[in-house]
């Protein structure tokens, strides 16, 4: 990554291997943090899964 490429800030996002359940990006790389799929995350900007915000009542964001 150059100084210039900005990387997508951490949070629970669709899995990138395709299974379907959200894993934790921590802003540099995937974790081994997973989370089972919530319906109301799904289809959000850019086909994300979830935004740290709407984790943040279910105490899944550290």
């Amino acid at each position: 990554m150059t100084p210039t490429t900005a990387a997508a800030p951490a949070g629970w996002y669709r899995d990138p291997l395709g299974l379907p359940q959200l894993r934790w990006w921590n802003g540099i790389s995937w974790t081994n943090n997973i989370q089972e799929q919530r319906p109301e995350l799904l289809g959000t900007e850019g086909g994300y899964a979830a935004e740290r915000s709407a984790l943040a009542g279910a105490g899944a964001v550290a």
